[in-house]
């Protein structure tokens, strides 16, 4: 039923060949139960078992195909231009969000009208869905995320205002799609780093960050830099994230915690469903 006093919100998850994890991306979707969700679902043309995996799921999506396609960054691209909502995001198939995610995002967005772009510390899995790590980021500084890629994409939410002004994914880019989107994103939005967890990303042998990093990733952030003249200050990069790890072990080790998920590691994600 829809409830004209939340906005909708559309989410993209592209996707191809993740019959491992897709199951669980989808449902933690679909499970936060938000009344305006726009699910707009892109395939590749995935050859195992995820169009089985999906199939009980086809009449909760807005938008769903399954077809050869230019990539990942075309995906979310295609599914941008389907979407209609007025708050956006993409979620990759191997990704999922928190319980009460979409909830907070739709209430903040309305008690901030200031605010264009929001995003979240991160929370990191393994491929057995354990919780095996953390980043505790600080407050949002254009001046060090334009240079250093460390906004948690997975948990990323902006107004569908900042997209029109600022364009779509660039869908030659392979790796730093995000990077350079967020950058573009920078040039005039107002960026908040809420003190929570609103989703988590997951390592594994075939994802991308394990595989491309070193190479295409690389080289997609030189060009993006270059691209935006944006100088790169390599001493400072390593002391950003230094202190990222830093705080993020400390908090660990202090057994704190933060809305959206229990303290600690080593536990299965699925307990912050039941």
């Amino acid at each position: 039923m829809i409830n004209s006093r939340q906005p909708v919100i559309s989410i993209v998850t592209p996707s191809f060949n993740q019959g491992a994890y897709v199951e669980r991306t989808v449902r933690s979707v679909v499970e936060q139960r938000y009344p305006n969700l726009e699910y707009i679902f892109m395939d590749g043309g995935s050859t195992d078992d995820t169009l089985q995996l999906v199939s009980p799921f086809l009449h909760l999506f807005s938008h769903f195909e399954s077809a050869p396609d230019g990539g990942q960054s075309a995906a979310i691209a295609k599914g941008f231009e389907l979407a209609s909502g007025e708050i956006m995001a993409f979620l990759n198939s191997d990704d999922v969000l928190l319980p009460g995610t979409l909830n907070f995002v739709a209430d903040f967005f309305a008690k901030n009208p200031n605010i264009d772009f929001i995003y979240s510390h991160r929370c990191i899995l393994n491929d057995s869905n354990e919780v095996i790590g953390h980043w505790i980021l600080p407050t949002h500084s254009h001046f060090m995320m334009r240079r250093w890629d460390l906004i948690p994409q997975e948990t990323c939410f902006w107004r569908r205002s900042l997209y029109e002004k600022h364009g779509n994914i660039d869908p030659s880019l392979r790796f730093a799609m995000d990077y350079d989107l967020f950058v573009r994103f920078m040039r005039s939005g107002n960026f908040k780093r809420v003190n929570r967890f609103l989703a988590a990303f997951r390592v594994h042998m075939n994802a991308k960050t394990s595989t491309q990093l070193a190479t295409i990733g690389a080289e997609e952030i030189k060009h993006i830099q270059n691209k935006y003249n944006i100088l790169d200050i390599p001493l400072l990069g390593d002391i950003f994230s230094m202190s990222v790890q830093f705080h993020s072990a400390l908090w660990l080790r202090n057994h704190k915690s933060l809305p959206g998920l229990p303290p600690g590691n080593g536990y299965n994600l699925d307990i912050v469903w039941s």
